[in-house]
């Protein structure tokens, strides 16, 4: 026996292959990520998702008698209903902060072998409540509990990142107080502010350990659902180690690492914060993406549920940029998504924060080659699994290939891509790579 929608009623495996189900779900999520308060049109929802209205009736149905969507008979309208907010404040409610981040924190401790830390903030305070330690030979053990100023590491810099300049601002004074005031109080002033800047463009604080506390560290935030900072994820590790692993890739870490636990949290949900993730100029090509150069004239974000036919050609073609890729120096995007694929520059081992080539050897190149070409391909909320084709440049074919391959094999699985890998003349590297991605 199957139901109207050609499942299998018979058994549990019939069930969970409901497509109603999937179905109800998808329309739950668009109402959700419907702009308009006033909600979502039955046409609006049987046109972005391309059903028959009967159908989405059938489907709607049950999420009215549950109290997940409330329909305004005045408007003819859909949106979230009360069960929908109860069961949000019922996971909210019973969520631990900790007993969510545990498990990224031992995920990055064991990769990166440093000990990786969750912090809280209080007033003008950060707070250690847990930590990993990595398994180096030399492990920071950091002491739970431990207090320190918003003004004096990473995860207080990357905390003030997200709140309102006036935190900043207390922040900087802070620290010119503790400094002594005159110019050394203005110099630690003017670190923080510096600090908190490059956190809010790169999304992670770092500290080489150059200021003389010999430990390294780097803090990406986490953020509740509403978006407001709760907490940081960090690494902490000895300056030698640490800079040997590359400050800026273990920024990255810790940023998916914040991100992940954020999700967690409730951050970001639905399918609009796909959207978001493009950063595109606004139409008529009234300016640029922040840090780069570009000819191509600005796009609109077209909406995430809309049908093909509400397609214009303004949507045809959009600029990906990300600040934790190299920004572009000449007449060209980091990336382009047009025609159902996105299409990715040339990419080098350029180092995102600093400009600087990272590492003299084929494998180090090739490594940051990939953290870059992964950035850019995550600005459009993809990945390395979603790239058909690849083109890569080898100063050094016969050489280096082995080397470059061996890298490679590591950081994409099979089905590989297509790939072309030619000898060439690059400047000052070692290796370029552009790819071709398919759009979700």
């Amino acid at each position: 026996m199957a139901d109207a929608d050609g499942n299998g009623t018979q058994g549990a495996a019939g069930r969970n292959r409901s497509s109603s189900l999937r179905r109800a779900l998808t329309v739950l999520d668009f109402i959700a990520d419907h702009p308009d308060p006033a909600g979502a049109s039955l046409t609006d929802i049987a046109r972005g998702l391309g059903l028959h209205k009967s159908t989405l009736l059938r489907l709607l149905a049950p999420l009215t008698d549950n109290g997940l969507v409330l329909r305004d008979a005045e408007r003819a309208r859909y949106r979230l209903g009360s069960r929908a907010a109860y069961l949000g404040g019922v996971y909210l409610e019973r969520l631990d902060l900790r007993d969510a981040a545990r498990g990224v924190l031992t995920g990055l401790a064991e990769r990166t072998g440093h000990t990786a830390r969750l912090t809280i903030r209080e007033a003008a305070e950060t707070v250690l409540v847990d930590a990993v330690e990595g398994g180096g030979p030399m492990p920071v053990r950091p002491r739970l509990g431990a207090r320190r100023p918003l003004h004096a590491d990473t995860a207080g810099w990357v905390l003030l990142a997200g709140l309102d300049e006036a935190r900043s601002v207390e922040a900087e004074e802070a620290a010119r107080t503790a400094a002594g005031g005159g110019e050394s109080g203005e110099a630690a002033a003017r670190r923080v502010r510096a600090a908190v800047t490059a956190a809010r463009r790169h999304g992670f604080a770092a500290e080489d350990g150059s200021a003389g506390c010999g430990v390294a560290g780097v803090d990406a935030a986490v953020t509740d659902h509403t978006g407001v900072p709760v907490a940081a994820v960090g690494l902490s590790g000895p300056v030698a180690d640490a800079r040997s692993a590359s400050l800026t890739s273990l920024g990255h870490l810790v940023r998916e690492a914040g991100r992940e636990v954020s999700r967690v949290l409730g951050a970001g949900a639905g399918r609009a914060q796909g959207a978001a993730a493009t950063r595109a100029e606004p139409p008529g090509g009234a300016g640029r993406p922040e840090g780069g150069s570009s000819d191509a004239p600005g796009r609109s974000v077209p909406h995430p549920h809309r049908s093909p036919k509400e397609t214009t050609a303004v949507d045809r073609r959009q600029v990906v940029s990300t600040q934790a890729a190299p920004q572009p120096v000449g007449a060209y995007s980091q990336a382009i998504a047009a025609g159902g694929f996105l299409h990715t520059s040339g990419l080098g081992p350029h180092d995102p924060v600093t400009g600087r080539v990272a590492g003299t050897s084929i494998t180090e190149q090739t490594e940051q080659t990939l953290r870059n070409l992964a950035a850019v391909l995550e600005a459009h909320g993809l990945g390395f699994s979603d790239v058909v084709r690849a083109t890569v440049h080898l100063q050094h074919l016969d050489r280096d290939f082995d080397d470059f391959n061996a890298v490679y094999e590591r950081h994409l699985t099979p089905p590989y891509p297509a790939r072309t890998t030619v000898g060439a003349d690059l400047a000052n590297v070692l290796v370029e790579i552009d790819m071709t991605a398919v759009l979700r």
